[in-house]
């Protein structure tokens, strides 16, 4: 299964990653992340990382072959993410490796979309997207009535 993009919310994007991908499904992957910052419109994101083992070593290293590529892109038009992360191994690689590469923009990780949606529209709504923030939470009310 490759990994699904939603951008229905924009500026929110979210990415919601399969348990596995091969290395040409996360160059797609990375090819259409591109395309967003590349749009050099601000955005926020929302990483549901929740089904994921740790990427591969060659995933790994061309994250940060983009990660550094992109740098600029993200550091100008990113204004937040939120990373959801259930797995504890995942949840100490990525703090060791913001730890190494800080982020620019805010971030937070969560262990759910419920969450996730309310750091993100409080967030959206202390930078100026108040009419985006109402639509999140207007998905988060969505999101909570599914999960009940």
């Amino acid at each position: 299964m490759p990994v699904t993009f939603d951008d229905s919310l924009w500026p929110l994007l979210t990415i919601r990653y399969p348990a596995t991908q091969s290395d040409a499904e996360y160059e797609e992957c990375l090819t259409r992340l591109s395309n967003y910052v590349h749009r050099q419109e601000p955005y926020f994101c929302i990483v549901d990382t929740s089904q994921v083992s740790m990427p591969n070593s060659t995933q790994r290293r061309r994250q940060m072959v983009w990660d550094q590529s992109h740098a600029v892109l993200v550091r100008t038009w990113g204004r937040g993410t939120a990373f959801i992360v259930t797995s504890p191994f995942v949840r100490v690689a990525m703090s060791l490796y913001f730890h190494i590469r800080p982020l620019a923009a805010p971030y937070v990780i969560v262990s759910d979309m419920g969450s996730a949606l309310t750091w993100m529209a409080t967030l959206m709504e202390r930078t100026g997207f108040v009419a985006e923030a109402a639509s999140v939470r207007h998905q988060l009310q969505s999101h909570a009535e599914r999960s009940d």
